[in-house]
């Protein structure tokens, strides 16, 4: 059942003794039109002014009264302290209700989100509201959508500016990223008059960002859109993609993103040397397989340990405990994946997804060396991925380095993994973002 939401406003004082009739009645008209802020959103989500304005979408109006209703009344409900208990919530009916569906006619609808978007842009960059608000108003603008169900196309300039504000708070920032990246998978090489400047600006500025985990989460969702730009990618950002690339204290997860966004924007950029980006592809590969080859050194002499330390008398431990054969892998299955997945992105960057592509067609690039790397790197990762163990990680590294071939195996089953849970180390997912 739906029910007016209650008017509010001054008595009305009709001055008829000084000529004042005229203005009084403009007034009242004025007051009748108020629409106050309800008490809190289920009010407004059982309202018959919520009913009006969807009716009003699906008829092509969007007049001053429905942008009064979504400005003074429906909008406003994500601030209010009764609100925030429930705010994802309320975040989410207020998307589902309020920016209209396939039955709206689309000058209205556009009109109605258009008036969104700017309302909630505005709250997340205000300072005086509550972070929990000003998060939660920018993941609106990010989930906004069009009409084909696709994210709305002009939500993608408040984002990107939101994302490469240095003024802004950092958490701000990774919400417009999030919602940024939705733009450009769903729009690809189409959004690069949009995104690609702020990306060209973002990259270089990140290394002065006091929060590390931030600036290399931030870089991270810059170089993945930057990839995902494709022909579109701007030139510009080839040199600040290259530079983390070549940065052997960067992250190995990071350098093969980097490689992927420099492939991508290259073919424009002149002035590159491609061959120091070749070399510095093979080095990623060579970090990452070595670092897991070390952790694997590590967790095994750990766990050889902890088997000395329980056979000792008066430890609990059963005589000869730990003297049985040693796991066949001491590094866990998800840090062998995360390595193929590096390798592969890296291999992708030298000779595209098809074999036809990336670094190794740039004018001026050596394909000869580009391709033969490309696709050594493309048998390791794949050749890991089938038999993600420590064996793999070796003979991968066995493969970069010259050592003899590897020897056939049978792929191991998804989810194996012999490593001791007391000896495991956390690891990334390799396919999160």
């Amino acid at each position: 059942m739906t029910s007016r939401i209650p008017m509010a406003g001054p008595s009305l004082r009709i001055a008829v003794a000084r000529g004042w009739l005229v203005i009084a009645l403009l007034c009242s008209a004025s007051v009748a039109r108020a629409q106050p802020a309800a008490a809190d959103w289920r009010q407004v989500e059982t309202s018959q002014e919520l009913v009006d304005y969807r009716l009003a979408l699906r008829e092509g109006g969007f007049d001053d009264s429905a942008k009064a209703f979504l400005t003074d009344i429906a909008l406003p409900q994500l601030g209010l302290p009764v609100n925030q208990a429930s705010i994802e919530r309320v975040r989410r009916r207020m998307r589902d209700l309020l920016c209209g569906d396939a039955a709206s006619e689309p000058r209205a609808m556009d009109a109605a989100l258009q008036t969104i978007v700017g309302f909630m842009t505005a709250t997340a960059r205000n300072n005086a509201v509550a972070p929990i608000v000003r998060i939660n108003a920018l993941l609106f603008v990010g989930e906004v959508k069009g009409k084909d169900g696709k994210p709305w196309p002009a939500a993608a300039a408040p984002l990107a500016a939101a994302m490469s504000d240095p003024k802004l708070p950092v958490d701000v920032r990774i919400v417009a990223a999030q919602g940024l990246a939705r733009h450009v998978e769903a729009a690809g090489p189409s959004a690069g008059a949009t995104v690609g400047p702020m990306l060209v600006k973002l990259l270089p500025s990140l290394t002065g960002l006091s929060d590390r985990a931030a600036a290399d989460w931030l870089t991270a969702r810059g170089l993945t859109m930057v990839a995902d730009l494709g022909s579109a990618a701007p030139p510009e950002a080839t040199a600040p993609a290259l530079a983390i690339l070549e940065d052997a204290s960067r992250a190995t997860t990071l350098r093969a993103r980097a490689a992927a966004a420099a492939a991508a924007a290259g073919p424009k950029a002149a002035g590159t040397d491609w061959g120091k980006a070749v070399a510095a592809c093979r080095a990623t590969a060579l970090t990452a397989l070595e670092t897991a080859k070390t952790r694997g050194e590590r967790a095994r002499e750990q766990g050889l340990l902890a088997a000395a330390a329980a056979a000792q008398p008066g430890s609990g431990g059963e005589p000869g405990f730990g003297s049985g054969p040693a796991a066949t892998s001491a590094i866990p299955e998800l840090a062998c994946r995360r390595v193929a997945w590096e390798l592969m992105t890296l291999a992708e960057a030298l000779v595209g997804a098809d074999g036809r592509g990336g670094i190794a067609a740039i004018r001026g690039a050596d394909p000869q060396s580009a391709g033969s790397l490309g696709s050594t790197l493309r048998e390791a990762a794949t050749m890991i991925d089938t038999n993600p163990d420590e064996a793999a990680i070796l003979d991968a590294l066995a493969m970069l380095t010259g050592g003899p071939a590897p020897e056939a195996r049978e792929p191991v089953a998804p989810g194996a993994d012999s490593q001791p849970a007391d000896t495991a180390e956390p690891v990334v997912n390799p396919f999160g973002q």
